[in-house]
């Protein structure tokens, strides 16, 4: 116990240079938490549709990259997934893009999906105001509210001119962004073909009857549909996931900047609890010359260390959580969970624990007899 009161101790003598310590702790949980909070929301955003339709089977068109970047093929495809025994149900969703008129004049580019109302599969899953099945029988639309702030007040009612065919706002959904960060815009499948040439489709999705064959079943699709590609949703999620991340070059760039927020820190607290070893390098050397242990020493300096990460990462994360509802009205969307607080205070606990090498290797290597030289 005198161990780590002296650890305390020492610790917390020297305000000003704790302050810095602490302030370097708290930058690199800020950028760190807030790079993979970052990361995980766009490709949370990527992958948003794929994983709200509850679907076993994507078909789309060949060599697709990712989910945004669609390409038609002819619907009439969707017959061949329906033969197949294995297959409950089968359906088409479109994926297009628009031009939307602003009230002032402007145009916003929008990502149109079209859905089967009747099901409301590859609808919007979240609704504020209206329900998915509300876009039946015309031209109705359900845009998200989050992008209010992009195209300006929205309200059920409205007529909203797109690729200058007339719509009507029919319900708002909620927290429903793409990765493009362009509005998303829902609409019956029939009202979507208006943005797509006459009998094509650029999804088809189908449920299984038995979900665990969902391997077999998509190499038998494989072998029949040779000029489209056939996904498991997982794989689909997989596709899209990675390509952001590696093709784009975006996951590298994230990753980059979290691990030199974790450096930063560690070299902060490293040079302060060096300093402090330094500083108190005799009080060290007394301590071993009355037989104290170079595990005794090094509690010293692990206590130092994880002091300022806890006090630090704490003080970061609280920073992060009562700012996130500010920073996602900017259009920025942090996927914070309690699993990934609980990895980065151990990344930020393991880097503080690395940065104090310097000071046990100084101690491990002290010998007693300096105590007593003049």
């Amino acid at each position: 116990m005198r161990i780590y009161t002296l650890a305390l101790k020492t610790f917390f003598h020297e305000k000003g240079r704790l302050a810095t310590t602490l302030i370097g702790i708290v930058f690199s949980t800020i950028l760190t938490l807030m790079q993979i909070a970052m990361y995980f929301g766009f490709m949370g955003n990527a992958s948003a549709v794929i994983r709200h339709v509850d679907a076993d089977i994507w078909v789309t068109s060949r060599n697709i990259q990712n989910f945004d970047f669609a390409n038609p093929f002819p619907d009439d495809r969707i017959n061949r997934v329906r033969a197949l025994p294995e297959v409950l149900w089968a359906d088409r969703v479109i994926l297009s893009w628009g031009f939307l008129k602003l009230a002032n004049g402007g145009q916003e580019q929008v990502q149109i999906i079209g859905y089967n109302p009747d099901t409301g599969m590859a609808g919007p899953w979240e609704m504020v105001e209206g329900g998915p099945g509300d876009v039946k029988g015309g031209r109705y639309m359900i845009m998200d509210d989050t992008s209010a702030q992009r195209l300006g007040e929205l309200k059920r009612g409205q007529i909203w001119e797109l690729s200058s065919n007339r719509f009507k706002l029919a319900g708002l959904s909620h927290g429903i962004k793409s990765f493009t960060t362009a509005p998303v815009i829902f609409m019956s499948y029939n009202q979507a073909r208006r943005f797509y040439p006459p009998g094509d489709t650029t999804y088809i999705v189908a449920k299984l009857r038995d979900p665990a064959r969902v391997q077999t079943v998509a190499a038998a699709l494989r072998a029949t549909m040779k000029d489209n590609d056939v996904f498991t949703s997982n794989g689909f999620i997989y596709k899209t996931i990675m390509y952001w991340t590696v093709q784009t070059g975006m996951g590298m760039g994230f990753f980059l900047t979290a691990v030199l927020g974790l450096m930063i820190g560690g070299a902060i607290v490293g040079q302060t609890i060096y300093a402090n070893t330094m500083e108190h390098i005799q009080e060290f050397g007394t301590l071993k010359a009355v037989g104290a242990r170079n595990i005794d020493l090094y509690k010293i300096i692990f206590t130092q260390a994880a002091m300022a990460a806890v006090i630090g990462y704490i003080c970061g994360m609280v920073f992060i959580l009562l700012t996130k509802d500010s920073i996602e009205k900017l259009g920025v969307t942090l996927y914070i969970t309690p699993g990934l607080l609980v990895a980065i205070f151990l990344l930020v606990l393991l880097t503080c624990f690395a940065s104090a090498f310097f000071s046990i290797r100084k101690v491990r290597r002290l010998d007693p007899v300096t105590v007593f030289r003049v």
